[in-house]
């Protein structure tokens, strides 16, 4: 028994395709699904690393801002100081 499946994003659009039966494409479906999870427990580690040098240089970024705002009176240009000008520290050290 062969199926047909409507192709394209309108449902006007009457292009057929011939398919494998509902057996077949479970069969690839599930076939296509385990592949697909595999390669995600693959890329699980290099996520985790990722996600956590994402974490390091966000603390990294903000501690330069600290330390700049500390030495220099520089505001961070982050979108919370517009308009605020940057100032001389007090008790800076000539």
């Amino acid at each position: 028994m062969v199926e047909c499946m409507l192709i394209g994003k309108n449902v006007e659009d009457s292009t057929m395709k011939q398919t494998e039966d509902y057996e077949q494409l479970l069969e690839r479906f599930y076939k296509r699904t385990t592949q697909l999870e595999d390669k995600q427990v693959q890329l699980e580690d290099a996520y985790q690393a990722y996600m956590q040098l994402d974490r390091d240089l966000d603390r990294l970024k903000g501690s330069i801002q600290a330390v700049e705002y500390l030495a220099y009176g520089k505001l961070p240009h982050d979108g919370n100081h517009e308009g605020m000008k940057d100032h001389t520290p007090t008790g800076e050290e000539s």
